[in-house]
């Protein structure tokens, strides 16, 4: 009887089971489905969007409903039906062009559009419906889709196989596939993503996207289309809109009581950040009804072909316009590959400045996943506001079949066996690496000539001559989140007949439950050559090239002895320490070669002890040093995303604040140093919309003792030298010698700054806007007294390249310094615009 009783209250109690179902296609007058329709209950704003195909479900409580079907540029149709149980009736809507009336407005040929009026009202308007909406809640559905029109048979030397990828033989099908349900909150200040369910095709674990794409403000002057990192582009209503686009009223029609104008907006010039399409007013209230618009590479897209939005909004009240339903299309061509994205939101339960309980905000966590949310079963999306195509539906089961093969230990061992094969390209310019079974253990090889981390095989310098250095490291997996790391290094230099040879032993372990929190401590030792600048300004195949072509070595190095123990400690919130405990011996050497494969004089050698150090320096001698060094980093203000089993950090929008503590201990195993050494920066980059966006680094430092200060200890500027340039922008200087500027000094400031106008003036440039390549300005100074300085200013052009690659810059460069010296010239670098090239981290040893 218990289960009975049970049963029945249940069943009386799950409104869903008594749910009746409306499906159907939605057409337009010539028969042709129209995609991403919205249909809604009349008198709410919850209804669901009709796929790609036209097609739509739509769940509805028993009783007399009103369904409404629009789509933009079309009449609204309703239908009227009575839901008495759980039943499914099928309804086809079939939506007529608008029917635009002007007989309401006169235009003659030498008037200005009367578009312009009702832009200039809503314009007006703009901040109010800005303002209005103080806090937002709602219901959201997510469905995201890529898809192929074509592929390649290869990719950088790659077979691309379509059957892994789930597409066919000519390349076309779906890459990836994914639908979420979420709940979002909005104070205005705050943001959080509550993700109640989610689903990967070919991914059974999938998590899809911690953040939606958000609704696109055109209320806001400056629309962020791509989140806070974009530039942004000039909203149709901004208060400036009437510079930059021309208007045309289409026409006019009724709808649901609300006269609503059709209004096309059309940019005024190419290449200034602005949209083209159509966007729909209504009258009185001068709100956006609806809009569908198209940005291109003439409105500013750099790396997308093609982006189009699509945005309905509903009545919420009197005066106040929801969002529904946005729709966004992406294409993109780059070589051979030819893809396309679509992702739409379908918006419910809408509520505005209504109080959200402060149990909502009350974390850092501005995503947060239900424990269970990537493990609901198939009949969970049995009634999704957006119903799959069929090429959707079939990903999902080929996937979901295909996984099970790509996820089998035989094809992950045959896999990895392809990957084990020594290809000749890797082992002269990459590293080549090899794993056992399981991926256990793998060991990499640095490479002949051009290694990733500056560390070839093979160099030359006047030092050592031509010189080998293979270096072994191997990476053993203990579990999930320990690893155990050796490196081991030789060296053998053919000229001063030296070998020499290093090991490192560290383990490393992560918090399972917080990805970015874990601690890292290891050993070092042996014997090997070093640069005097700890930061390995030059790079040792510049200097091979340089050398043995223009007779001019800027490599200047030591050997040393060296035992060394090291801490770190990252807590997964933005800050984290790093300890390193070390002894030396130091020896100097001196230049055994002056090989060159051109003729020439030696007049670009030098010797290997820079003639600017010996006269800083305490001395350099062969001696020990015993030292101490802090580095303590934090970054405040950082989120997170709760995922179903971990958390991760986010970021922050604030600074970077780091500070190096060094200490030369005297008296330790003969240890000869005695100094103390401090350094304090503080990194950013402000993004300023249009304006484009602001870098800097600010740093401040000095020795607070300096009784005994080797080469190596001293404060050395991060300097280059040659045709090229590929060192960190924000954290050297483009044209400084690289010891001439070395110092002891008790206090000194450095400041690196530039100014990237991001397409601001250059699209006014007719070559530089079609190429759409970036004007930038800015400066690096050195300051530590009156008679020791260093500055140099430049402009240049970055985002040169194509497509995803535009990772080139050139500057010129002016530079100006206490020793009369003033330089200038054109550099040419690499430039990678995702602003994580910073100074190198502490746990890398310098070899």
């Amino acid at each position: 009887m218990k289960f009975y009783f049970t049963t029945l209250l249940l069943f009386l109690g799950a409104p869903s089971l008594w749910a009746g179902i409306i499906k159907g296609k939605v057409y337009d007058d010539k028969g042709e489905p129209l995609p991403y329709a919205t249909i809604y209950i009349q008198g709410t704003t919850n209804g669901v969007n009709a796929n790609g195909n036209g097609d739509y479900l739509l769940s509805v409580d028993p009783g007399l409903h009103k369904v409404v079907c629009q789509f933009i540029g079309f009449g609204q149709a309703t239908f009227n039906v009575t839901i008495t149980g759980a039943e499914t009736v099928v309804h086809n809507f079939t939506l007529k062009g608008e029917s635009l009336q002007m007989s309401e407005v006169v235009v003659r040929a030498s008037a200005e559009d009367p578009a312009y009026g009702i832009i200039r009202s809503a314009i007006k308007r703009r901040k109010f419906h800005l303002d209005q909406v103080r806090s937002f809640q709602s219901s959201i559905y997510f469905k995201g889709v890529m898809r192929s029109r074509q592929l390649p048979d290869k990719f950088m030397g790659q077979k691309i196989k379509s059957a892994d990828l789930g597409v066919d033989s000519a390349g076309k099908g779906v890459l990836y596939l994914t639908e979420e349900e979420a709940d979002y909150y909005s104070d205005g200040d705050k943001e959080k993503t509550v993700i109640h369910s989610v689903r990967e095709s070919g991914n059974k674990g999938g998590l899809g996207f911690s953040r939606f794409p958000s609704v696109i403000t055109f209320y806001d002057n400056i629309v962020s289309v791509f989140g806070r990192t974009s530039r942004g582009f000039i909203s149709p209503v901004s208060d400036n809109a009437l510079n930059y686009y021309k208007y045309k009223l289409l026409g006019a029609f009724m709808e649901d009581g609300h006269l609503v104008y059709k209004i096309q907006v059309i940019q005024r010039r190419l290449y200034e950040p602005c949209f083209n399409g159509i966007i729909y007013i209504v009258d009185n209230q001068w709100a956006i009804h609806s809009l569908d618009v198209t940005l291109v590479k003439e409105s500013g897209m750099s790396t997308v072909d093609t982006l189009r939005v699509e945005q309905v909004f509903l009545p919420l009240q009197t005066d106040n316009w929801v969002i529904k339903s946005q729709v966004l299309y992406f294409a993109v061509k780059f070589m051979m590959f030819d893809v396309t994205a679509t992702g739409v939101a379908v918006y419910n339960k809408q509520r505005v400045n209504e109080p959200i309980p402060d149990s909502i905000f009350a974390s850092n966590v501005t995503s947060l996943y239900d424990k269970t949310a990537n493990k609901k079963d198939t009949t969970h999306w049995q009634d999704r506001p957006v119903p799959l195509e069929l090429d959707e539906q079939r990903d999902f089961v080929i996937k979901d079949s295909l996984t099970i093969v790509l996820n089998s230990p035989e094809y992950i061992d045959s896999v990895r066996r392809r990957e084990n094969r020594i290809k000749p390209l890797s082992l002269m310019f990459l590293e080549t690496s090899y794993n056992s079974k399981k991926y256990k253990n793998t060991y990499t090889l640095n490479s002949l000539f051009l290694g990733t981390n500056n560390d070839n095989i093979i160099n030359y310098n006047i030092v050592e001559g031509y010189n080998v250095a293979p270096k072994i490291s191997v990476r053993h997996q203990i579990d999930t989140g320990r690893n155990l790391f050796t490196d081991v290094v030789g060296r053998y230099g053919f000229s001063n007949e030296r070998f020499n040879a290093m090991g490192r032993v560290y383990y490393t372990t992560r918090d399972n439950e917080w990805l970015n929190r874990s601690w890292m401590y290891g050993a070092e030792g042996g014997k090997y050559v070093f640069q005097y600048n700890p930061e390995n300004p030059v790079l040792p195949l510049f200097n091979t090239y340089r050398s043995l072509f223009f007779r001019e070595n800027d490599l200047k190095i030591y050997e040393r002895w060296e035992a060394a123990a090291f801490l770190r400690r990252n807590y997964g919130n933005g800050f984290s320490w790093f300890v390193r405990a070390s002894w030396q011996q130091r020896i100097p050497l001196q230049n055994t070669t002056d090989y060159s494969i051109l003729p020439g004089d030696n007049s670009g050698v030098g010797d290997n002890t820079p003639p600017t150090l010996q006269t800083v320096a305490t001395v350099w001698e062969p001696h020990q040093a015993a030292l101490l060094s802090v580095w303590l980093s934090y970054r405040p203000g950082v989120t997170y995303t709760q995922y179903p089993d971990y958390k991760v950090a986010n970021g922050s929008r604030w600074p970077l604040f780091t500070f190096h503590y060094q200490k030369g201990i005297p008296g330790i195993v003969d240890s000869k140093t005695d100094f103390d050494k401090w350094r304090f920066a503080i990194r950013d980059e402000v993004r300023m919309g249009l304006l484009g966006a602001l870098r800097y680094n600010l740093v401040a430092g000095g020795f607070l003792n300096n009784n005994y200060v080797s080469f190596p200890d001293l404060i050395h500027l991060h300097g280059m030298r040659g045709f090229g340039y590929t060192a960190p922008y924000l954290e050297s200087f483009q044209f400084a010698p690289y010891y001439l500027f070395s110092n002891k000094e008790p206090l000194y400031g450095e400041a690196h700054i530039e100014y990237h106008l991001n397409g601001l003036l250059s699209n006014k440039i007719p070559l530089l806007r079609q190429a759409r390549f970036y004007l930038l300005f800015g400066g690096n100074a050195f300051y530590a007294s009156q008679n020791h300085y260093y500055t140099e200013a430049f402009v240049g052009i970055d985002n040169i390249g194509w497509k995803l690659f535009r990772i080139l810059r050139i500057d010129f460069v002016q530079s100006w310094d206490s020793n009369m010296g003033r330089n200038s010239g054109v550099r040419f670098g690499l430039n990678f615009r995702g602003f994580n090239t910073a100074r190198k981290s502490p746990t890398e040893s310098e070899w």
